[in-house]
């Protein structure tokens, strides 16, 4: 079992990685047509993201 303030340290990377994903789908979309071939990359990343945060969310309770 990980110590909390492992998870707690990794709960805040996690969070910035998923605002910094939710970021980067945002501009794409902003920018569409351009880039359309990169939706699933940067949508698949956002889902990665956020899924890991929520696992930590999880384990920290």
């Amino acid at each position: 079992m990980e110590d909390l303030e492992t998870l707690k340290l990794a709960l805040r990377k996690a969070s910035s990685r998923a605002v910094q994903a939710k970021m980067d789908l945002h501009d794409l979309s902003e920018e569409l047509p351009i880039g359309w071939e990169r939706i699933m990359e940067v949508a698949q990343a956002t889902k990665d993201a956020y899924a890991e945060l929520d696992r930590l969310r999880k384990a920290v309770g």
